[in-house]
């Protein structure tokens, strides 16, 4: 199948900004035991897995869960699905932003509460994850998320981090986007951290909030910050204060070493680099960081494939996993090394629908990778591709989980056909926890 996509790597419906932005193109159930993970608290889940629904519609955002099987593969849990509350956000249009977001969805540090944003009614839900994965919500949830449309949460001991992107397009507000802080309750409230909000500039767009290994710094990406009509940094750095506050460190925000704004925020487990979306390049930026003043050092990028995106490494720090959005991939990179990646597989994922043309800009699959996670006995990798394309009339519907089967070497392998998630076309489902 031909995919011809320019070298300027537009390749994702990154033209379509509708009125607010200017065209870019132009400028089976199984039993409960049958997958053991040594560690995982008592009382807890072994082998299911959550993503949210999106749906926008008041009242119908949820999180669906699956039984994962031995081999990896899904079938719905019983409950399922689990309502949050609230509202996804919707993207009738297909342009970019809205979607552009990681970490949707969000496990405590003790896995014992999942955290999700309903990112159309200001809002975040919280659950209790029971022994048999039914999800049960805490008292008061889902509790005002300080701002407008969140998209991301990060987890950081007692603390939540939210980012208010405050870019739906049913919303409209004046408020500028937001990082916010909350403490987390131990009955799994959420409480806003007096002074702890950091706002950013109109229309930037942030899509994610990562707080790194070491929990001493976190780093955000405002990824459309280079369309404002001043344009500015898009990664930020913050040192995380013994109060949970996020402080920027000097110098933040940066701008990237590339083209377009920073999407996808990932750290090596064990070794102080992180890794940077360069979405617009096409390319994967490298940076050396301070694990205690979050102080960045851009060192070089790589080949990402057309619109990479999110990243995930395993445990062992060996292997990187990038979404390569714009044509349904998955790239793996050997990172033993961590500053200097070398590329090892480019997967195409299976049903990836209907090419489309977008003029000036290229071919691009009807699915597109969005979110991923690893299982955490580190054999699977779990990823979502969204029904990206803006021509609805077209037959079938392309939103889809798939289950990749990691081999010994690290490289993966997609033997069983992917679930087709239970939304309209018109939904993008988002985010991936997996126990």
């Amino acid at each position: 199948m031909k995919k011809n996509v320019v070298a300027i790597g537009l390749v994702r419906p990154f033209f379509r900004f509708g009125a607010l932005l200017l065209p870019l193109g132009m400028l089976l159930s199984s039993c409960q035991d049958e997958i053991n993970q040594p560690g995982t608290p008592a009382g807890l889940p072994t082998n299911v897995l959550y993503i949210e629904n999106n749906v926008a519609v008041a009242g119908q955002n949820a999180i669906l869960g699956y039984r994962r099987a031995t081999d990896g593969t899904l079938s719905p849990l019983p409950g399922s699905p689990f309502l949050t509350s609230g509202k996804g956000v919707s993207n009738p249009k297909q342009v970019l932003g809205p979607d552009d977001s990681d970490q949707c969805i969000a496990l405590s540090d003790d896995r014992k509460l999942l955290f999700a944003v309903n990112g159309g009614s200001n809002t975040i839900a919280v659950f209790t994850v029971n022994a048999d994965g039914s999800l049960t919500p805490v008292a008061g949830s889902p509790f005002a998320s300080q701002g407008i449309n969140p998209c991301s949460v990060g987890v950081n001991g007692s603390k939540l981090y939210v980012v208010n992107k405050n870019f739906d397009p049913e919303q409209s507000s004046t408020a500028n986007p937001n990082y916010t802080v909350f403490t987390i309750g131990t009955n799994g409230s959420l409480t806003p951290v007096s002074g702890s909000t950091i706002e950013t500039a109109a229309g930037v767009a942030p899509s994610q909030v990562y707080v790194t290994p070491g929990k001493k710094v976190a780093f955000g990406a405002d990824f459309l910050s280079f369309m404002s009509p001043t344009p500015v940094g898009s990664l930020r750095a913050f040192t995380v204060g013994a109060d949970g506050k996020l402080t920027p460190t000097p110098g933040t925000p940066l701008a990237i070493n590339g083209k377009g704004g920073a999407l996808g925020l990932w750290a090596h487990p064990t070794q102080n680099v992180l890794y940077v979306g360069y979405a617009v390049d096409g390319t994967i930026g490298i940076y050396a960081y301070d694990p205690n003043t979050g102080g960045l050092t851009y060192q070089k990028k790589i080949k990402g494939g057309p619109a990479v995106c999110w990243f995930r490494t395993n445990k062992a720090g060996t292997r990187l996993y990038s979404l390569v959005t714009a044509i349904n991939q998955v790239a793996v990179h050997d990172v033993t090394n961590g500053l200097n990646p070398v590329e090892l597989q480019f997967l195409d994922l299976k049903n990836p629908g209907p090419l489309y043309d977008i003029p000036n800009t290229g071919t691009f699959t009807t699915s597109e990778t969005f979110h991923e996670e690893l299982s955490p006995d580190g054999k699977y990798l779990y990823v979502i591709s969204q029904h990206t394309n803006p021509d609805f009339s077209i037959p079938g519907n392309y939103n889809y989980l798939h289950t990749l089967v990691i081999g010994a070497n690290g490289l993966l392998t997609e033997p069983s056909e992917p679930v087709l998630i239970p939304v309209d076309k018109t939904t993008r489902p988002q985010g991936i926890v997996v126990y």
